[in-house]
């Protein structure tokens, strides 16, 4: 992993393999190595990126305001200082939020734009969801909240299958974990995402990759998005909650590896 400044953040990122970039945008808790299996499998074909949002990880938490708006233009900064004109850009649950004005704003800077377990605007059930991650935040402090949201947002079939795994991942998040109100306000942007009268602007190839089975982000949601964006391609996993392209990575990559070719620049 390395360190980037783009105006006066610093952010964590890391990169593996060479081709065509593909930029992988974290969701709420916001690390990059919830990107793991994709960086691994896709990086002998393509340039695989991630980051540490800001207000997460290694990255910086200033303690101003947050919005979709803000950590999309770090995506874009992040792209410009890494060199790269356009990417295949995926992002999940609120990096899927984040995508979403990406594409809207900047839809020059995408090759193509895959949306998994995300959500167009927060209905009154992700807004239950959010505002209750806020409480336990503000209630019980930063660690309690992040074992609050992996039992919320894994399900127990990955506490039973993927322990090793998440409990790794839990030890960065506490190890890295921002002051409560930097988690506060990183919900907060969660629940006030709304782009949903510019979504019809969105001309990039899109996928939008749901999971029936996702109790966090129910996969009506992603059926929703799909609606919203003309000539979308949708995608429902049977199984793999919130965390589809971890608990099921296999699966998740073989919905989303077709697409990828399908849009890929080589050989066109």
């Amino acid at each position: 992993m390395s360190r980037i400044n783009i105006g006066e953040l610093s952010l964590n990122y890391h990169e593996v393999g060479s081709g065509e970039p593909i930029l992988f945008i974290p969701g709420m808790m916001g690390l990059l190595e919830a990107w793991k299996f994709q960086m691994e499998y896709f990086s002998n074909r393509y340039r695989c990126i991630s980051f540490d949002h800001r207000g997460t990880g290694e990255s910086d938490k200033p303690p101003n305001a947050y919005s979709t708006d803000l950590v999309a233009k770090d995506a874009i900064s992040l792209l410009d200082a890494l060199g790269i004109e356009r990417a295949h850009v995926i992002g999940t649950s609120t990096g899927g939020c984040i995508l979403q004005v990406m594409a809207i704003e900047h839809p020059e800077r995408l090759l193509s734009a895959t949306f998994n377990n995300t959500w167009t605007t927060a209905d009154a059930y992700i807004r239950r969801v959010q505002t209750f991650r806020q409480k336990i935040a503000k209630s019980y402090g930063p660690e309690e909240y992040v074992e609050f949201s992996s039992l919320w947002t894994c399900g127990p079939l990955q506490f039973r299958y993927g322990w090793q795994e998440l409990e790794q991942l839990e030890a960065r998040q506490k190890k890295t974990i921002a002051p409560v109100d930097v988690l506060v306000g990183r919900l907060q942007m969660s629940i006030d995402h709304n782009r949903v009268s510019d979504l019809h602007k969105i001309t990039t190839p899109s996928l939008i990759i749901g999971t029936k089975d996702d109790s966090t982000v129910p996969a009506y949601l992603s059926e929703d998005l799909a609606k919203a964006i003309t000539n979308s391609e949708l995608v429902l996993l049977n199984e793999g909650g919130h965390y589809s392209y971890r608990y099921n990575p296999m699966g998740f990559n073989d919905a989303f590896e077709p697409f990828l070719i399908k849009n890929s620049t080589k050989g066109k």
